[in-house]
């Protein structure tokens, strides 16, 4: 049976009640780069690819299609033609899955994907030719709808093979 696709993304927590820790979306890593959002805004956690309008230094939420490449992953909400912070390389964040039925566990290798609301991640199976987003750093289940731990791998032209 096919995964069902989320069909909105997750809200990253930005403040804590008192007492908790805050489980916002960069974990750690110091490669973080300001971008500015293209044609659609992005939300925290979602992982981001340069838009392909040929505006410089401009990313989109990241959804499988021929000119898409993830750079990264956006730490902070931002709306359309604002600044957004972006971790790159070796930076350590939370994520989404795509699909609200499957689980993803720690050490899978994850990629993008075509969901519709963009920027979600899925466990990568056998050889695949799309670009590698990261490396899980913790179990996922499915329904919990929560952002999970992810190293961050984008880069160009990494190609996963059997």
């Amino acid at each position: 049976m096919a995964p069902t696709d989320r069909t909105s993304f997750p809200i990253a927590r930005t403040t804590a009640p008192i007492g908790e820790s805050l489980k916002g979306v960069h974990i750690s890593g110091k490669n973080v780069q300001s971008f500015t959002v293209g044609a659609t805004a992005v939300k925290a956690g979602q992982v981001v690819s340069i838009s392909a309008t040929g505006l410089d230094f401009t990313v989109i939420p990241c959804v499988a299609e021929a000119a898409s490449m993830p750079i990264g992953v956006a730490i902070t909400d931002a709306a359309v033609g604002a600044k957004v912070a972006v971790a790159m390389i070796g930076c350590i964040v939370r994520v989404s899955q795509d699909s609200s039925d499957q689980d993803i566990d720690a050490s899978e290798r994850l990629m993008y994907n075509d969901c519709a609301i963009g920027g979600t991640v899925f466990a990568a199976t056998g050889a695949n030719t799309i670009p590698l987003v990261g490396r899980a750093l913790a179990d996922d289940v499915a329904a919990s709808l929560l952002l999970f731990p992810m190293l961050v791998m984008c880069g160009a032209q990494i190609t996963i093979h059997a």
